[in-house]
């Protein structure tokens, strides 16, 4: 399962974008899930394809990187007591992100599919509410559940 390893972190404090890649991918590497080249994959990827998302409700970022650096699958969720600045997709304007599911998928089809499951949930403002409400990893992984995203 994709967050079975719960690297999911709530409300915290991060200074800047690179400092909240660079957090959330160390817990994947910890964890065994990651290669040691993966932290700096994310953030060569992200300064080069933004991965920051206006949504109706507040910005999110979906970084990710090659497949070669993963290990075993998974998804990292963070959430930000204050938003730090991400680029946008495609337009690449500064945009203020309070959430990033970092993702790390071992198959590029695995990386577009669950991309378009996010893109639904990001445009689901009830679910958005809900995620900025949620206090437990098995509250998220519930609503994650009720998505269908794992």
């Amino acid at each position: 399962m994709l967050f079975d390893k719960q690297i999911i972190l709530f409300d915290q404090e991060m200074a800047n974008q690179e400092r909240a890649l660079t957090t959330l991918a160390q817990k994947l590497e910890t964890a065994g899930l990651v290669t040691k080249d993966f932290s700096t994959a994310i953030i060569q990827r992200e300064h080069q394809f933004p991965t920051g998302l206006l949504t109706q409700t507040m910005g999110v970022a979906i970084p990710h990187t090659d497949a070669d650096k993963v290990i075993e699958p998974q998804i990292a969720f963070m959430r930000l007591k204050k938003p730090v600045i991400f680029h946008q997709m495609g337009d690449n304007q500064e945009i203020a992100v309070q959430m990033i599911f970092m993702l790390a998928l071992k198959q590029g089809q695995d990386q577009l599919k669950m991309l378009q499951k996010l893109m639904a949930l990001f445009q689901d403002a009830s679910a958005m509410h809900h995620l900025m409400t949620i206090r437990s990893s098995e509250e998220l992984i519930t609503l994650m559940q009720a998505a269908q995203i794992i």
